[in-house]
């Protein structure tokens, strides 16, 4: 049986103090591709701006856009070390 996934776009900005690292922590992120599950894409890195796309779970995924984005924001942080904000948009 096939899952049924919920799909994502994303803004990802540094955290202050991060903008350093940013562009390498998401070359990192990209070549990992899943983190807890989250099936995760980094379509475009410019200076300190990024555009992220993914999919997961449906039953896995919060109906508001902002509690997707805290979530992925914690999941990053803790599993990845990449500190980032993210905006979202739900497909």
């Amino acid at each position: 049986m096939m899952t049924i996934q919920a799909a994502f776009y994303a803004a990802a900005t540094p955290r202050p103090g991060t903008e350093k690292i940013f562009e390498q922590s998401l070359h990192r992120l990209a070549a990992r591709r899943m983190v807890d599950g989250v099936r995760i894409s980094v379509l475009q890195i410019a200076g300190t701006s990024a555009v992220l796309c993914g999919e997961l779970p449906r039953g896995r995924c919060p109906k508001r856009p902002e509690a997707l984005a805290t979530y992925l924001e914690d999941q990053l942080l803790v599993r990845e070390g990449v500190y980032v904000d993210l905006n979202v948009e739900l497909c």
